[in-house]
C-alpha cells in the first residue's frame, strides 16, 4: 500500500506544491514567505506526528505478534489445554493480548485525529491570515487586485498540497514501523554461509578423494582437529579439542550423558555452527569452503523427531531435490518415473512399502502425510526419515537418537531399515542414549563425551571391559559384554562386527 498509493500521493502532491510555490514568490515574495512559515509549521506538527505514529506501530506489531503466539501456541497443544483444563488460562491469555492491542489501536486512533484537527487547523488559521493580509494589501493598493486573487488561488492551491503530503508522510511512517522488524531480518548477513568464490574443480576433487580407495593414506572422510565450539553468551565450550578421524567403514556412536556435547558435534558436521576454533574437513576439504549444496549431496541426517512437511509422501523422501520434468498434460513441474521408481524401493527398505500385498496401510506416492506428518505414527515417520537417507546414497551418514521415541517392536523395525541405509553409505555417525542399539547396527568405535571433552575411545567390547564411564552407561541400561570363548585384547573388531562372539555374564 504504501509503494503504490501513499508514495504515488506524495510524489504527485509534491510537484503540485513545488509548482504552485514558484508562482507564488513571483507574485508575492513577501506573503509569499508568511506562508511557507506557516506551512513549516504544519510540517512540523506533521513530523512529531509521524515519529510517534512509528513508534507506536512498532509497539502495535508486538503485541499482534505476542497474540498470535499465545493463540498458535494454545492450537498446537490443544489436547494438554483440554487434559489440564487450561482452556479459561489461554483464553484468559488471548483476551489479555487482545486487549492491549485494542488500546494501543485506540491511542493510535486518537493521535491520528489530534493530528488531523491542528494540522488542519493550522492549515484554516494560515489561509485567514493570508486572506487578511490580501486585503490589507488590497486597500493600500500596494498589490493589483488581479495578482492577489492569484495568490489565494496558489496559496490554497500549495497549502491543500503540504497538508496532504503531511498526512501522507505520517501513513508512511507507520508502515516504515510496522515492518521495521523485517527490514532488521532482511539486513542481516548469516554467520553461517556459503562461500563467494567456489570452483568447480575443487569439488570435482572431493568427490574424487571420496572415491578412491587405493590411496596409500586414505584421507579421513571426516575429520576434526582441535575443534572447539563456544555458543554465543556461554563462557563454556561445548566441545573442547575434539581430534577425531573417521574413515570407510567405520560405524562410530558418540554417547555421555546429557549436557556432554554429543548433538553439538552433529550440528558441526551439518555446519549449522562453525568452530570457535579448530577445523572440521570432509573428505580433506574445510566444510567453511562447501556449499550447502555440496554438503546435503555428502551427509544426510536421520533425526530424533523427523520433521515431514504437509506435502505428498514422494516431496517428503525428495525433499531438496528438484524435479526433473513435466507433466504432458498441464506442463507442471513433476519427478520422473526413475525417481519414483527410487522413491518406492527406499520407502520398501525402509519398512514403510508402498508396493502390492507389503503395502498394508494403503499409501501410495501422492499420499498426503498431514501438518507434521501428523498421519503417520512414530515408527512410521522415522522410516520416512530413513527412505529420505537412502535415495540420496550419502557418503556420510549421521544419526540423531533414531530409536529414542519408539517402542521396541517399532525400534526393531527402525534398526533393521537403518541396517539399509548404512549399507548405501561409507561410514555412520550415530548419536545415541539407548546403548543397545550400539551392538545391534554393528558399531566398532565408541567416542564417549564428558562436557565437551573425548573422555573415551575404542571398541565398544573393550570400553566394557574397562569400567569407565561407557561401563558404567551399559550397566544401568544392562548392556552386558560379549565374548567368544574366553575374550582376550587380540580379538579383532571385524570379529566383532560379523558377529563371531557369544553372549557372556556380566563382569562388574
Amino acid at each position: 500500500m504504501v509503494v503504490s498509493f501513499h508514495v504515488n500521493v506524495v510524489l504527485r502532491q509534491s510537484v503540485q506544491f513545488f509548482i504552485g510555490s514558484a508562482f507564488l514568490i513571483k507574485i508575492s515574495p513577501m506573503l509569499s514567505f508568511y506562508a511557507f512559515a506557516g506551512i513549516a509549521l504544519v510540517a512540523y506538527v506533521s513530523k512529531v506526528y509521524g515519529d510517534f505514529a512509528r513508534r507506536t506501530a512498532v509497539i502495535f506489531q508486538d503485541i499482534l505478534a505476542h497474540a498470535s503466539a499465545v493463540a498458535e501456541t494454545s492450537f498446537s497443544m490443544s489436547e494438554t489445554v483440554r487434559a489440564f483444563n487450561g482452556l479459561p488460562v489461554e483464553s484468559a491469555k488471548y483476551e489479555d493480548a487482545q486487549l492491549r492491542a485494542l488500546n494501543m489501536d485506540e491511542t493510535q486512533a486518537w493521535a491520528y485525529g489530534t493530528h488531523k484537527f491542528v494540522s488542519d487547523t493550522l492549515q484554516y488559521a494560515l489561509q485567514v491570515a493570508l486572506l487578511f493580509s490580501c486585503w490589507v494589501l488590497g486597500r493600500a493598493g500596494r498589490i493589483p487586485s488581479v495578482q492577489l486573487t492569484q495568490f489565494l488561488v496558489y496559496a490554497n492551491f500549495v497549502l491543500e498540497s503540504s497538508n496532504e503530503v503531511g498526512d501522507q508522510f505520517a501513513r508512511i511512517q507507520t508502515a516504515i514501523g510496522a515492518s521495521s522488524s523485517v527490514f532488521e531480518l532482511i539486513r542481516r548477513v548469516p554467520s553461517i554461509r556459503d562461500p563467494d568464490v567456489h570452483s568447480t574443480i575443487s569439488h570435482n576433487i572431493t568427490n574424487a578423494t571420496f572415491k578412491n580407495s587405493q590411496a596409500t593414506e586414505p584421507i579421513p572422510l571426516v575429520s576434526l582437529e582441535n575443534l572447539t565450539l563456544t555458543y554465543d553468551g556461554f563462557e563454556l565450550p561445548a566441545l573442547a579439542d575434539i581430534n577425531l578421524d573417521i574413515h570407510a567403514g567405520d560405524r562410530v556412536a558418540i554417547v555421555g550423558r546429557s549436557g556432554s556435547g554429543k548433538s553439538s558435534l552433529l550440528r558441526v558436521l551439518l555446519r549449522f555452527y562453525d568452530p570457535t576454533s579448530g577445523r572440521c574437513s570432509i573428505g580433506g576439504r574445510d566444510l567453511k569452503s562447501m556449499t550447502r549444496k555440496e554438503i546435503s549431496e555428502v551427509i544426510s541426517i536421520v533425526e530424533q523427531e523427523p520433521h515431514l512437511f504437509p506435502a505428498p509422501l514422494i516431496e517428503n523422501v525428495l525433499y531438496g531435490i528438484e524435479k526433473d520434468c513435466t507433466h504432458p498434460e498441464t506442463g507442471e513441474y513433476q519427478y520422473s518415473h526413475s525417481k519414483r521408481e527410487a522413491v518406492e524401493t527406499a520407502l520398501e527398505l525402509a519398512g514403510l512399502s508402498v508396493r502390492g500385498s507389503h503395502n498394508d496401510l494403503g499409501l501410495t506416492l501422492d499420499t498426503r502425510v498431514g501438518d507434521g506428518g501428523r498421519t503417520l505414527s512414530g515408527g512410521q515417520r522415522q522410516r520416512v526419515a530413513i527412505a529420505r537417507a537412502l535415495v540420496r546414497h550419502p557418503e556420510v551418514l549421521l544419526l540423531d537418537e533414531p530409536t529414542a521415541a519408539l517402542d521396541s517392536k517399532s525400534e526393531k523395525a527402525v534398526v533393521g531399515a537403518l541396517r539399509h541405509v548404512m549399507k548405501q553409505s561409507r561410514c555412520m555417525l550415530m548419536v545415541t542414549h539407548r546403548l543397545r542399539v550400539i551392538r545391534d547396527l554393528d558399531v566398532n568405535k565408541v567416542i564417549v563425551l564428558k562436557r565437551g571433552r573425548v573422555a573415551e575411545i575404542g571398541h565398544p567390547e573393550d570400553l566394557l571391559r574397562k569400567g569407565g564411564i561407557y561401563a558404567s552407561l551399559a550397566l544401568e541400561q544392562g548392556v552386558t559384554p560379549v565374548r567368544r570363548g574366553n575374550y582376550d585384547s587380540s580379538y579383532t573388531d571385524q570379529d566383532l562386527v560379523n558377529g563371531n562372539y557369544v553372549e557372556q555374564q556380566p563382569l562388574f
